[in-house]
């Protein structure tokens, strides 16, 4: 992100990138340096910093004009506020060092002219305050603007900026040194703003680059103004998507535990040792088993029906592996005995099959209405960074809700937490984010019903007796997918519903990539199904939809394809009865 290049940040909410266009600003940087403006001046960079405010930007819509009116318009208000956020960064920076070279009388007024200001901006102080009066006539006049659109003065996108630019790094202070304009939430811009900021990174001069945070999908336009020009990674910019970093790396776990340890240590002695990690403690999937009470659980008593001689063959086993192993018989319609000697003569192919299935087992351990309390633990802090998925927001509610049942229950600070509790917290976190959907989009009950829809597909898929795949957690749609059915998904991807992953293998009918789909990870412990990315089932794309339309048929219809048997269906888990009228 330090470079000349322009660089395009890419994550959903949540995952920093604000945290880290702010950190690049002048602003941010001068605070990192502990308000020293000698160390400040050892940067080569100097952060200029614009969010796209929805509320600024969906102004210059609507009102009788066309997009190419508009984006003249949106092209002069960029121009200001950008030019005028420059000029007080030199302003800025002329206060706190005392010694700088100012703006001659010449290029203020080359620069008051750039802006087609009709004060005659001989000198700085006039120049910035003349701007600035601009910027405000220019807001609180817009919609005359639009109701009159031929008297408006427009200026050309990028070109006071280009002026300023180069005349501020003539002044000594800032000599070698280059402007970054940090344009934060590019998914707010309308689709012809998109197309004019993107021929504004395009020909981004030698004085000023240009960095971008977009959330995921919401990069729409990736064209000029120049319809057959496109922007191309790394031709015209570097593509930076911050999960799939996090997720390729041990990246995300450090800086989570940098941020959450250092909040965390402020509320604790400065001779005690803390660690995240120890409070946070794991959960081995065989002791997980036994908390889960798998020694009273009826498929595991099974054994007491057979000979000695053969419960002793599996004696040294834990409870999960021989309750593994009794389910297998069980699904696959033969008698235990015959299982237990097939083990017996075939252990290494059955540890194999083991490991393939343990975790698949604990969900099998208690479920349904039924059985009350926690049905599958989730634990520990290499657990909360999987189900964060490389979403900071995320993870540090769930550190929180943790230590905040924990306090209640007035434990010490530093003693870990309980794996019930740690539980709990998952599930109130995912439960949160879920009723906070409908707001976040303007279809967004759609989506808190694909969530329950699909929450509750994987919850049974990965519960049932049935002889299913072990942790089918994503799905693929086959087929062409219409436009209003992509519009949901992304929104989907954008509003952290899902997360998308790109197919390996391609489609034969296409010749492109499918893309698969899951429920976001943090939403899996409310829905009660495995976080880890696994096995895909295909539904179509009728299907899809019906889970909106008509949920109850859809998520019969789906699981009906893996045979599961309607009493499984029914059995919703304890915390989902708040939703219960959607599965009725």
């Amino acid at each position: 992100m330090q470079d000349n290049r322009p660089c395009v940040l890419q994550g959903g909410r949540g995952t920093g990138k604000t945290t880290v266009l702010r950190g690049l600003s002048y602003q941010g940087l001068y605070a990192l340096h502990k308000k020293s403006i000698v160390d400040f001046d050892q940067e080569k960079y100097i952060g200029i910093y614009f969010r796209a405010d929805t509320n600024h930007v969906r102004t210059f819509i609507g009102g009788g004009l066309n997009d190419e009116i508009w984006k003249n318009i949106f092209a002069h208000y960029f121009n200001l506020i950008i030019s005028w956020e420059i000029l007080q960064f030199i302003d800025w920076h002329r206060k706190e060092s005392l010694s700088d070279d100012i703006l001659s009388p010449y290029n203020c007024k080359l620069i008051g002219k750039a802006l087609l200001i009709e004060n005659n901006c001989d000198n700085f102080d006039l120049l910035i305050e003349s701007v600035e009066s601009a910027m405000y006539d220019f807001q609180s006049t817009i919609n005359d603007i639009a109701k009159d659109s031929k008297r408006h003065k427009s200026t050309l996108l990028g070109y006071p900026i280009s002026i300023i630019t180069e005349r501020a790094i003539e002044l000594s202070q800032f000599k070698d040194k280059m402007f970054s304009i940090l344009i934060d939430e590019y998914e707010n811009l309308e689709n012809y703003q998109q197309q004019s900021l993107n021929s504004f990174l395009k020909h981004s001069t030698d004085f000023y680059t240009v960095k971008i945070g977009v959330g995921e999908l919401g990069w729409r336009v990736k064209y000029t103004f120049n319809n057959e020009e496109l922007l191309n990674d790394p031709a015209d910019y570097v593509l930076i998507n911050i999960e799939k970093e996090f997720a390729e790396s041990t990246h995300f776990n450090e800086f989570a535990k940098n941020v959450c340890q250092q909040r965390i240590k402020d509320l604790i002695p400065d001779s005690e040792e803390y660690s995240i990690d120890s409070v946070l403690p794991s959960l081995k999937m065989e002791a997980e088993a036994l908390l889960l009470d798998i020694k009273h659980n009826s498929l595991l008593n099974k054994l007491n029906d057979i000979p000695q001689a053969y419960r002793d063959k599996i004696e040294h086993l834990s409870d999960l592996y021989k309750f593994f192993i009794i389910y297998w018989a069980k699904t696959h319609d033969t008698n235990i005995i015959n299982t237990i000697q097939d083990y017996a003569n075939n252990t290494r192919s059955w540890d194999t099959r083991y490991d393939n299935y343990k975790y698949d087992m604990l969900f099998k351990i208690r479920k349904g209405r039924g059985m009350g309390g926690i049905q599958k633990y989730y634990a520990g802090w290499d657990t909360f960074i999987k189900l964060a998925n490389g979403n900071i927001r995320y993870l540090m509610e769930l550190v929180y809700r943790s230590y905040e049942k924990h306090l209640m229950d007035d434990k010490n600070i530093l003693a870990p937490i309980d794996y019930r509790l740690q539980t709990l917290a998952t599930q109130e976190v995912g439960k949160k984010n879920l009723q906070e959907l409908e707001g976040l989009w303007k279809n967004g009950a759609q989506l808190t019903k694909l969530l329950l829809g699909f929450g509750r597909i994987f919850n049974v898929l990965v519960t049932s007796d049935s002889k299913v795949a072990p942790e089918i957690n994503q799905f693929v749609i086959k087929g062409t997918i219409p436009e209003q059915t992509n519009e949901i998904l992304s929104a989907a991807v954008m509003n952290l519903a899902f997360i998308r992953i790109q197919g390996n293998k391609l489609d034969d009918s296409t010749s492109t990539r499918d893309y698969m789909y899951s429920i976001h990870p943090i939403f899996a412990p409310y829905f009660v199904f495995g976080y880890r990315k696994k096995r895909k089932m295909e539904i179509s794309e009728y299907e899809f939809t019906n889970l909106i339309n008509n949920p109850k048929e859809a998520i019969k219809e789906i699981l009906s394809k893996k045979n599961i048997q309607i009493n499984e269906i029914n059995e919703i888990p304890e915390q989902l009865s708040l939703f219960e009228f959607y599965y009725d």
